[in-house]
């Protein structure tokens, strides 16, 4: 009986990663739209915090976009940032494209990145606005192909499927085999099978009216997932959320396999509290940390042979996807990355499941409803709140 129910679980579990490719791979084949006759000028806002993995090229990618009318704010809390020289060297290499570098210590919220963005935006002359992190590497049509998004009838939110890339160390691996799996799978999932909201913020493109309507970055600074709160805001007042099917690049780099599992916590965090019933169901989505608590509990052949063919089918299913973004690995380097990712992310869930507090530059927040940031105490002080945040 108890193999019985170990291989429900399993199923179940490889089942819906089965459906999450089946999703990622039909939405990367959509055509782009139809191109826009219209290209208005773009301010692209880059917050940047230190040195990631290969910034400088990173951001001349940006720099070199094939695009008419556009300008490049890229900036920092603190003048003494070292992102800044490289920013001001890359600037610097491409005379014809207006930028500006900015070294803005003001704070509108808790959250570092929006608070930044709200400096940034201060120096922005354009009507549309891409936020587009320090850490993505794009193609020179990227920004064009935002745009075209974003002019299509009822679009006021464009956002990228993220694929991870350049990774130098193993949990730089872990951790694009997350992205091109797990993490992209999920956000196709939700677009293509269930039509709801999921936006990642490395990659948005907006209008700053649109912005001003759902009260600026000064509204989403309070927010710890200011992301999937800016498009369910901007889906709430009847717009569109359009999911490009042209992937842009995270440079993984090098982190080290607590830093990855520290990036994944977060992220959980944030799904415990946007949809906590979809969040519950995630440890079966991990199946092969399920099924080695199944083996170990039951013991047996049948068990662990349920754990083999588990482990064979969830690296079959990742190979579609990364075949799907080009991405090519040894078999064996794919089925022991597998084995870790899976176990990484099983084992970070229960963390964020029952964590009520966020770390940030050394500040402890309390994470309320929708993700809020709210100073310790706070939280109790907000009951009505957070039963609606339990109960959503």
């Amino acid at each position: 009986m108890g193999e019985l129910i170990l291989g429900a679980l399993l199923a179940v579990g490889l089942g819906a990663r089965a459906l999450m490719v089946v999703a990622q791979r039909r939405h990367l084949r959509t055509p782009p739209p139809t191109p826009a006759t219209e290209l208005p000028a773009v301010s692209i806002l880059k917050p940047v915090k230190g040195l990631d993995a290969d910034l400088e090229a990173n951001l001349r990618s940006v720099f070199a976009q094939r695009y008419p009318t556009f300008e490049v704010i890229i900036g920092a809390h603190s003048a003494d940032d070292p992102a800044l020289e490289v920013a001001r060297r890359v600037a610097a290499a491409y005379p014809q494209v207006p930028s500006v570098v900015v070294a803005d210590p003001r704070q509108v919220g808790p959250n570092p990145k929006v608070a930044n963005l709200a400096n940034l935006l201060r120096h922005a002359r354009h009507e549309c606005v891409l936020i587009s992190d320090s850490n993505v590497r794009v193609a020179p049509d990227y920004l064009a192909d935002l745009v075209d998004h974003l002019q299509q009838p009822g679009v006021e939110l464009v956002s990228s499927p993220i694929r991870g890339c350049a990774s130098t160390s193993l949990g730089g691996k872990v951790d694009a085999l997350l992205l091109n799996t797990f993490v992209m799978g999920g956000v196709a999932a939700v677009h293509r099978l269930f039509a709801g909201v999921c936006v990642v913020g490395k990659s948005m493109l907006l209008r700053r009216s649109t912005l001003r309507q759902i009260g600026g970055f000064e509204f989403l600074a309070q927010f710890l997932a200011e992301d999937q709160v800016c498009g369910q805001e901007v889906a709430r007042r009847g717009h569109r959320i359009a999911l490009s099917s042209r992937p842009i690049d995270n440079v993984t780099g090098g982190p080290s396999l607590r830093q990855v599992a520290a990036r994944y916590l977060r992220w959980g965090k944030i799904r415990r509290r946007i949809a906590p019933a979809g969040f519950a169901g995630e440890l079966l989505l991990n199946p092969l940390a399920v099924g080695a608590v199944g083996a170990a509990a039951l013991g047996g052949g049948v068990s662990l042979a349920l754990l083999a063919l588990a482990w064979a089918t969830l690296v079959a299913i990742n190979t579609l996807a990364e075949r799907s973004l080009g991405v090519r690995r040894s078999l064996g380097g794919r089925a022991a990355l597998t084995l870790l990712a899976d176990m990484l992310a099983a084992a970070v869930w229960p963390v964020a499941l029952l964590a009520r507090t966020v770390s940030w530059r050394g500040n402890a927040l309390r994470i309320g409803p929708r993700t809020r940031l709210l100073a310790i105490g706070e939280l109790e002080a907000l009951p009505q709140l957070q039963e609606a945040s339990e109960s959503s």
